[in-house]
């Protein structure tokens, strides 16, 4: 893993959440090509909570070594802007916690009998955990079960953030981002749909085709076999970030895990310049996503 793939792989979540956010919920074939950054609902460049919690996730390792679930639950709540958009159910979930209720019950109990979510809110965060432990499996999958579960008890939305972990830490790496998440799986909905994903690599269906073959909803399993499969299928960062969003439905967390997981393969460097330089700065902005990213490849080299 080199240090420009780390990068690719933060500022690549950042992207793709900035660029899908506008059309979030447009049908599939409804996303203007080529794409711009537009103005959103915080600005032009502005990132959604896919972004605010993969931040957060990267603070909390970089200070724990690990995935630490009351350290990473204080992180959430203290990230926490209802402006970038929240799920329901995560907001129900830091509401929880704030009142005082177990941080490794909460999610679950909030669910009851279903399980918990299978939301790919797990899953759209998971870059950090890619990067601070690509270079040993296990671990990396280890640690992407642990902070799912921490708002995702329910096994799909575990599965989503472990397929997506999986798919980053192969691209960060140079294997296959497709057959290592479905080598980590073996079983379940999100390795079916990434089994019928693979079929698809070489004939390239369209983003209609691929909504409604793998899915573009919120679900786990019906997002994160379209992102990866907008990354496996085309080649460097803009080709397979348009695509993604051009999937519809959950925008702008489909194009931050295509965008994560294409940032990772092919590194900063193939990220558009004109798209870099409209990500929003301040406080925890584009410069310091970036150091986020380059600390975290320390600890992780």
């Amino acid at each position: 893993m080199t240090l420009e793939r780390a990068r690719g792989a933060l500022l690549g979540t950042f992207v793709g959440d900035a660029l899908g956010m506008p059309y979030e919920g447009c049908r599939a074939g409804t996303a203007p090509r080529p794409l711009e950054m537009v103005e959103a609902r915080l600005g032009r460049g502005t990132y959604t909570d896919d972004s605010q919690m993969m931040i957060a996730l990267a603070e909390s390792l970089l200070a724990c070594g690990r995935v630490e679930p009351e350290h990473l639950a204080s992180a959430f709540l203290d990230a926490y802007d209802p402006q970038r958009g929240y799920g329901s159910g995560t907001v129900e979930v830091l509401s929880r916690w704030r009142a005082g209720e177990p941080v490794d019950a909460a999610a679950e109990r909030l669910f009851g009998a279903s399980g918990g979510s299978f939301g790919n809110g797990a899953a759209m965060r998971i870059a950090p955990v890619a990067v601070m432990f690509a270079s040993d499996t296990e671990r990396l999958l280890h640690e992407a079960r642990a902070s799912a579960r921490l708002t995702h008890t329910h096994p799909v939305g575990i599965e989503a953030a472990v397929a997506q972990a999986a798919a980053v830490g192969a691209a960060l790496t140079g294997g296959d981002p497709l057959a290592a998440p479905t080598e980590a799986l073996r079983g379940g909905e999100v390795e079916e749909r990434l089994a019928e994903a693979a079929k698809h690599v070489e004939d390239r269906i369209s983003p209609i085709e691929t909504a409604k073959l793998l899915g573009n909803s919120s679900a786990g399993h019906e997002s994160v076999p379209a992102a990866i499969y907008s990354a496996a299928a085309h080649s460097g960062f803009e080709e397979p970030v348009t695509f993604a969003i051009a999937c519809g439905g959950d925008t702008d967390t489909i194009g931050a895990m295509a965008g994560a997981i294409a940032g990772a393969r092919h590194g900063l460097g193939a990220i558009p310049t004109r798209w870099l330089e409209a990500l929003e700065e301040g406080d925890r902005g584009r410069s310091y996503v970036d150091d986020l990213a380059q600390r975290l490849w320390e600890c992780g080299s």
